[in-house]
């Protein structure tokens, strides 16, 4: 909503709370007046009509408050939504996330965000095979998918993939596997030991070609 949309309307509920006031006011001070009782102190005339011009007012306006209820309340929640959204976007914007000023922009934004939020999640189920915290608990050595998978690198030709799916009765299940260059056939991983041994099979293939090697000479 417009500021001066906003003020516009602002401006007709003062307006209908003073006219309500106003009217409340005349019609008491007229019933008071004129029907005031011949047969009384005519000092105290003006007194009552005074007291009936306020009761009055005070009538018209509560009815009116009546009325106006829906309205105001549904014009205080824009108002909050309004100011939730601008908060929210001063916050991006002191994050440094630039709010978007376009769809395409908007995609790129989602498409890092899910990225990074795969990698952040591969990292936080890592407990599951990792419990020392220290090696696969880092989220900056995971490197995000938009679809929500996640790789670690861990040596040359060989990677950590992460994916998470939902078995039949709709638990999320966390999974990590084992990829290499020489071997298509992705090994799952229930233990950072899992790792290791197969780090330490390959460190000793390495070793063994170096060895041979230079007797082919």
């Amino acid at each position: 909503m417009r500021a001066s949309v906003r003020r516009s309307v602002q401006a007709l509920f003062d307006g209908a709370d003073m006219v309500t006031m106003l009217a409340g006011a005349v019609s008491g001070a007229v019933a008071g007046y004129t029907y005031y009782p011949a047969a009384r102190d005519s000092a105290l005339r003006l007194p009552a009509t005074g007291a009936a011009a306020l009761g009055g007012a005070m009538l018209f306006t509560t009815a009116t408050d009546a009325l106006l209820a829906p309205l105001r309340r549904r014009f205080a929640q824009v108002e909050v939504a309004e100011m939730r959204a601008v908060t929210q976007i001063r916050a991006a914007e002191a994050r440094g996330v630039a709010v978007p000023g376009g769809l395409s922009e908007a995609l790129d934004q989602a498409a890092a965000a899910a990225k990074d939020d795969a990698a952040h999640r591969a990292a936080q189920a890592a407990y599951r095979i990792d419990l020392s915290n220290v090696l696969l608990s880092n989220p900056g050595r995971w490197r995000g998918y938009t679809n929500g998978e996640a790789t670690f690198y861990l040596a040359p030709g060989t990677v950590l993939h992460y994916s998470r799916e939902e078995n039949e009765r709709g638990t999320p299940e966390h999974r990590y596997t084992l990829l290499t260059a020489d071997d298509p056939t992705p090994v799952p991983v229930t233990n950072v030991r899992d790792i290791f041994d197969d780090l330490t099979i390959r460190a000793s293939k390495s070793e063994a070609l170096d060895a041979v090697a230079p007797s082919t000479v």
